[in-house]
């Protein structure tokens, strides 16, 4: 029972440390992971607040440039961009850059230098450069794989946080395991104390005993002893009784 017993502890000690070794790989994996999401999560923010105002600048370009009133667009976001005379079916035709164009361009590049915005600095040159024509569908499609980009880190911010979740939840799987591993073990060597214990009783009992056999041993063979003295005594009594007897026999016998 005793050997039993060692071995559950030991597969128990064994368990409880290879668990806890994986309970720490575990949570050295989460701490990487959360410092990594970290600082994910901040430069995510960082991007959608900047990509917001790249957004925001953009459109407000768009609604510049937008249908009818273009020219009232513009005076009412860049007052002096253009007097209302400007043809501007002629400008689009002609490819040539506008007031309004270079305006806007201006714009773009004033909000990329304030914001630090490598996207506007791009958008100000191609609205410098490219026709009229151009232009509007050019920011147009800027604004689409700006949302595109924002969607993709919001995904994968979304990942992060899954990532994080089902760590956390692994790790409080591995110290559930860890407990219930540390109370196997705590069981075990109660039990293996308690047999320990009960074996040192039994040892001195044994102890007891044999010191008791052996006195009674001792005890036996003195008295053994002492009966062989007693019979010789006994007989050496007899035999000189029996010569008293011979002798007084032998007494009478000779005075008759």
């Amino acid at each position: 029972l005793r050997a039993e017993t060692q071995q559950a502890k030991a597969e128990a000690e064994g368990s409880l440390a290879q668990t806890t070794a994986d309970r720490a790989e575990d949570q050295k994996y989460l701490d990487e992971t959360a410092a990594l999401c970290t600082q994910k999560t901040a430069d995510f923010e960082s991007r959608q607040k900047l990509r917001e105002e790249e957004l925001a600048t953009i459109k407000e370009a768009v609604e510049i440039m937008s249908s009818d009133s273009v020219l009232g667009s513009g005076e009412k976001h860049l007052p002096t961009l253009v007097q209302r005379g400007v043809a501007l079916a002629q400008l689009r035709s002609s490819g040539q850059q506008s007031p309004l164009q270079a305006r806007i361009a201006q714009f773009l590049s004033d909000r990329a230098q304030h914001l630090n915005s490598h996207v506007l600095a791009l958008a100000s040159q191609r609205v410098a450069a490219d026709p009229f024509t151009k232009v509007k569908k050019m920011i147009k499609d800027l604004i689409v794989k700006l949302m595109e980009q924002a969607n993709s880190e919001a995904d994968h911010k979304g990942y992060c946080d899954t990532e994080l979740a089902t760590n956390k939840q692994t790790r409080e799987i591995k110290q559930s395991e860890v407990e219930e591993l540390s109370a196997s073990v705590d069981k075990n060597t109660a039990a293996s104390n308690q047999l320990a214990q009960e074996i040192a009783e039994l040892s001195d009992a044994v102890a007891a005993l044999r010191q008791e056999q052996a006195q009674a041993t001792k005890n036996r063979a003195e008295e053994k002893a002492t009966n062989a003295e007693t019979v010789a005594d006994a007989k050496e009594a007899q035999l000189a009784l029996e010569k008293a007897t011979q002798v007084l026999k032998e007494f009478y016998t000779s005075a008759a």
